[in-house]
């Protein structure tokens, strides 16, 4: 079993915590524990705030969610860049740490150190899309596990 979801949402920054807790309300119901609710709420508010934030030309831009074999997969993914170039295909977070005094700089630093396999790729739009993953971790008596460990019926 598979769970998707889209978000169309405005560059607002109203945007970021209803996007967070819509999609923690949904991991909340399927019985993920909350320290991972919260290291996916922390990853994709960096994220989304880097959106409205750096991103380009547009209106809108777009939170795609999906869930498989009890792991989550968020993609935020924007139109353009203003402030830069798209990142290049297979960017990685550097390890240098960000001065104390930056004003910029720590959100990508943030999302790595709470969720697996984060990537920035560049996407059709000239932009770039953050990619990041997450193991998810259940209370006692979830109904996520049983659900993505169903088999179909025929």
């Amino acid at each position: 079993m598979e769970i998707q979801m889209v978000f169309h949402l405005p560059r607002d920054a109203v945007s970021v915590p209803v996007g967070r807790q819509v999609l923690d309300g949904c991991l909340e119901t399927l019985g993920v524990t909350e320290d991972t609710r919260g290291d996916i709420a922390l990853a994709l508010g960096e994220a989304c705030a880097n959106v409205i934030q750096h991103a380009g030309p547009g209106d809108e831009y777009e939170v795609r969610v999906s869930a498989r074999n009890c792991r989550c997969g968020i993609e935020v993914v924007n139109t353009g860049n203003r402030d830069s170039e798209p990142a290049p295909n297979g960017f990685t977070v550097a390890d240098e740490p960000v001065p104390a005094t930056a004003e910029h700089g720590r959100g990508l630093k943030i999302i790595n150190a709470v969720v697996d396999n984060l990537q920035l790729t560049r996407n059709g739009q000239k932009g770039t899309t953050v990619h990041f993953e997450k193991t998810l971790e259940w209370v006692p008596g979830a109904a996520g596990p049983h659900l993505f460990n169903s088999e179909p019926k025929a």
